[in-house]
């Protein structure tokens, strides 16, 4: 119980800091935006299981403590409540992910939509792209930043760190070109 208890007060702690710091004070660069991890799902989206950054961890163990608190009230041995408690602050962080922040920056209209036009829009490779696969990208739209998965259009390989030019998207993935080739493009002209 005491560790849930702990989790729990660490979580509720650093989510308010960070929310305090965030909405209050209007500081966004901090880090706690970055990403923990780099996992790819095909199929599922496994990814938006465990928590993308500092701020969804913090999400994930408010979750932990809560439902690890509530599974001790019960009396359900430790061997099983942990489990069953991670396995919900998944669950949490998936609806958190897939269904609470497209709601709330659909009525905000604070975020990048799904249908919004960034063509032409300057980006930075944050994870290597290879030619026959994709990476991922970090931009800036309307004073926020925005990270997407990515592939090249002319299947050069993009190296990390390297600017881009967002030629379109489409269901989330960005078609994006070396800022370099679209210079030689140009030069040659």
């Amino acid at each position: 119980m005491e560790f849930y208890v702990v989790v729990l007060v660490l979580g509720v702690t650093s989510f308010t800091a960070d929310m305090i710091l965030r909405y209050m004070e209007k500081i966004r660069s901090f880090g706690m935006e970055e990403r923990l991890h780099n996992i790819k799902g095909k199929t599922i989206p496994i990814e938006d299981l465990v928590p993308h950054n500092i701020t969804m961890l913090t999400v994930f163990a408010i979750s932990l403590g809560v439902f690890g608190i509530f599974m001790k009230l019960l009396n359900i041995n430790a061997f099983v409540s942990f489990p069953c408690s991670a396995a919900f602050a998944c669950l949490v962080n998936f609806t958190v992910m897939h269904f609470i922040k497209p709601f709330v920056a659909s009525v905000t209209g604070d975020e990048l939509g799904s249908d919004t036009d960034i063509s032409g829009t300057e980006g930075v490779c944050i994870e290597r792209i290879p030619a026959d696969d994709y990476g991922r990208i970090k931009l800036e739209y309307n004073g926020r930043h925005y990270e997407f998965d990515a592939i090249s259009e002319n299947e050069t390989d993009i190296e990390k760190d390297e600017p881009v030019l967002v030629l379109y998207r489409e269901d989330g993935m960005c078609v994006v070109e070396k800022q370099s080739e679209v210079l030689d493009i140009i030069n040659e002209e």
